[in-house]
């Protein structure tokens, strides 16, 4: 047995404990009753820890090392060195962090997304506020033993969500981006459009999912789908991918939902067989992640052709009595709103910076984590002229701090900048992508991502994806104009 043969046991190994404790996260979610959580948690931090134990131990260091200095890894694609030189760096950060600490945080962050999840729907912050303020020191805390003496953790934690970004590169595109789209919002016309009081069964719902996820792409042989109170994707292994949606949304909503989680799932289904081999692999590449669900649900999913095909067909589904136009009008209602994951493509942008300036200030003590709910209200008004009347809509609406994830929300935006691109970059080597989708071909649209984006995994940083698929330097100016070219109508 060679290295690399090795190397490839001992993932397998990890990834078969993985294997058990996302399982489990996903039946906390989704089918577990809530009395549960306790044991449930107890027993997934358990099984955590084992696979922690064994992601930073000597001896995965070793193999990983083995490897890396054998003459086997000059055969290796560039992915597959990309994703073991970013393996190594990954243990050499891990194993700063004592054991003890890492099982705390562990069940904290169990703990604290259930309390956030019981506060939203009970629609009281002050179920959640002490889970939050805890998540924040500990969460400085779980970087302070990564990076030792570092004058900027903020840094560090967008770099663990995409390599090499800096605030101060993001403070230059969001300030670039907010100077073209707030004259868009603050000239949005409201619409007055109908309500439309439908209701679903969770089979109805699934339904239209499984439908939606088919047409763009995704196989649902290889996924499930199930309910929770906010929509996200979680890849349980290579031929096990989940996709999770509220019933609380209007069936537009729902559908934006799927067709981005869709994007998602896609994703990781079509990584490249050289990194599939890894076992525990992880795309680790959030921008580019959020570039393709928002590629799928905004680009194409909000536009008229992509339903031409289809919208016979799915309208009795959706038990709608909308011309297609009318139904356009529904999935492009642009207002300002409180809520990000209901917000149009437009205002969208202004909820993730606004999120970015909060957890920016947030970890360079400009302001406490007492203070989070107050700033939130005040930006609110400040970016959307709206008053903050109950947390669900404001500060609670959110899963990710209450997992420790800071440092994420910047990713949804810079992948919507690389989305501008990706028009140009379409359009270039496949033609019109109205074209496209009005004849039903929107399978190509995928393929074409998958080829140039999906095989390659997480092994590209965001930039060098630009450099490879776009040709052009990192620009807002692609996704103003397709605002502008949109909204200015």
């Amino acid at each position: 047995m060679n290295n690399l043969e090795k190397l490839i046991k001992y993932l397998q190994d990890i990834a078969d404990t993985n294997y058990i404790a996302n399982l489990m996260h996903w039946e906390m979610d989704v089918i577990a009753p809530k009395k549960s959580y306790d044991y449930l948690i107890e027993v997934k931090n358990k099984v955590e820890m084992e696979a922690f134990k064994k992601s930073i131990s000597p001896k995965f260091k070793e193999l990983v090392k083995n490897v890396i200095e054998s003459p086997e890894y000059k055969n290796l694609s560039f992915e597959e060195q990309r994703y073991l030189t970013e393996t190594l760096e990954d243990i050499e950060k891990e194993e700063r962090v004592p054991e003890t600490f890492m099982s705390e945080y562990f069940e904290l962050c169990d703990k604290s997304n259930n309390a956030w999840a019981e506060a939203k729907e009970k629609n009281d912050y002050n179920i959640f506020k002490p889970y939050l303020e805890s998540i924040v020191k500990k969460t400085k805390k779980y970087y302070e033993y990564m990076y030792p003496n570092c004058d900027n953790l903020y840094d560090k934690m967008l770099d663990t969500y995409e390599k090499g970004m800096t605030s101060k590169e993001i403070d230059k595109l969001f300030d670039e981006l907010k100077k073209g789209i707030i004259p868009l919002v603050k000239n949005l016309k409201p619409k007055n459009l109908k309500k439309i009081e439908n209701t679903y069964s969770d089979s109805e719902l699934i339904e239209i999912s499984k439908y939606l996820l088919d047409y763009i792409g995704f196989d649902n042989d290889r996924g499930a789908l199930g309910i929770y109170p906010h929509g996200y994707t979680n890849k349980i292994n290579n031929n096990d991918v989940r996709i999770a949606f509220s019933q609380n949304k209007s069936i537009f909503d729902h559908a934006c939902t799927i067709i981005h989680e869709g994007g998602h799932g896609i994703f990781e289904q079509n990584i490249g067989p050289n990194l599939a081999k890894y076992p525990t692999y992880d795309i680790g590449k959030y921008a580019l992640h959020e570039s393709q669900s928002r590629f799928f649900e905004n680009i194409l999913g909000r536009n008229k052709n992509f339903w031409l095909p289809i919208y016979e067909d799915i309208k009795g589904k959706m038990k709608l009595d909308l011309s297609l136009d009318e139904f356009i009008e529904y999935l492009n209602d642009a207002k300002p709103s409180y809520k990000r994951t209901e917000a149009d493509e437009l205002t969208y942008c202004l909820h993730i910076i606004m999120r970015y300036e909060i957890e920016r200030d947030l970890f360079s003590d400009k302001i406490t984590a007492e203070e989070l709910e107050s700033v939130w209200n005040e930006k609110t008004k400040e970016y959307f002229g709206l008053e903050v009347e109950s947390p669900t809509d404001g500060i609670l609406q959110d899963v990710h701090w209450s997992q420790g994830s800071f440092g994420y929300f910047p990713s949804y935006l810079l992948g919507s900048i690389l989305d501008g691109m990706l028009i140009d970059s379409i359009e270039r080597d496949l033609g019109s992508i109205d074209s496209l989708l009005s004849a039903g071909r929107i399978k190509e649209i995928t393929k074409y991502l998958v080829e140039n984006i999906h095989i390659y995994g997480g092994a590209c940083t965001f930039q060098e994806v630009v450099d490879r698929v776009c040709k052009k330097e990192l620009s807002v100016e692609p996704l103003i104009k397709y605002f502008n070219t949109k909204y200015q109508k």
